[in-house]
């Protein structure tokens, strides 16, 4: 409620607790670990790749404090999966962010909408959206199910598939399509059931999830 020169001076400067993103490799090394297990590029740009789905966060960890993206992980949108980090985890990987980021060369960034509201039901929200969600860079956000997967960046190769056989890591379209049409045609053990849809519908459920 009420400003002074300190609080001036020191707007938007780094804290103590994230000063370290270039001194402690160890804690760097962590947090890119957990940006790797987590997925994190499948939908968020983060050093020299990842997706377009959601925010850059390169941008974002040059822009805002580590108390702002401590925030954004903490309390996610409903579209974004909740990791459920541990403040420790949430630290090492706000430490990696901005470790990766400061090694980008500076760039004008484009435009960007964040999606956080359902977009108008199509053919995702009729077949899939029930159990899951997704955010995409064209559509938005989709469906409102928690019960399954969140498919955001689901047929990009920083999705990695606990249900698809060894050697078979990732999705492509053909292989999405045989699943959702049957799919313990690739996984015996697969509890998702078949899907009643037309080939016309199909197409529209792989658009919407590539969201081309």
């Amino acid at each position: 409620m009420r400003s002074s020169r300190e609080n001036v001076a020191h707007a938007g400067l780094l804290t103590a607790k994230y000063s370290a993103f270039y001194t402690d490799k160890k804690a760097v090394a962590a947090g890119e670990k957990i940006v790797s297990d987590s997925a994190c590029r499948r939908c968020h740009n983060i050093g020299a790749d990842g997706g377009t789905a959601a925010a850059d966060l390169n941008a974002s960890a040059m822009k805002y404090t580590g108390e702002y993206l401590d925030g954004k992980i903490k309390n996610v949108n409903e579209y974004m999966p909740d990791f459920h980090f541990t403040d420790g985890e949430r630290r090492v990987v706000i430490l990696y962010l901005l470790n990766a980021a400061s090694k980008q060369p500076k760039k004008v960034s484009e435009p960007y909408v964040a999606y956080i509201t359902p977009s108008k039901k199509g053919a995702f929200e009729k077949h899939c959206g029930g159990c899951h969600r997704m955010i995409t860079r064209i559509g938005g956000g989709k469906g409102t199910g928690n019960e399954a997967a969140n498919l955001s960046g689901l047929l990009t190769e920083y999705f990695v598939s606990s249900v698809l056989p060894v050697g078979g890591k990732h999705w492509t379209e053909k292989r999405l399509k045989e699943w959702i049409k049957n799919p313990r045609s690739i996984n015996k053990l697969a509890v998702m059931p078949p899907v009643r849809i037309t080939d016309a519908e199909l197409d529209k459920v792989i658009k919407d999830i590539s969201g081309k």
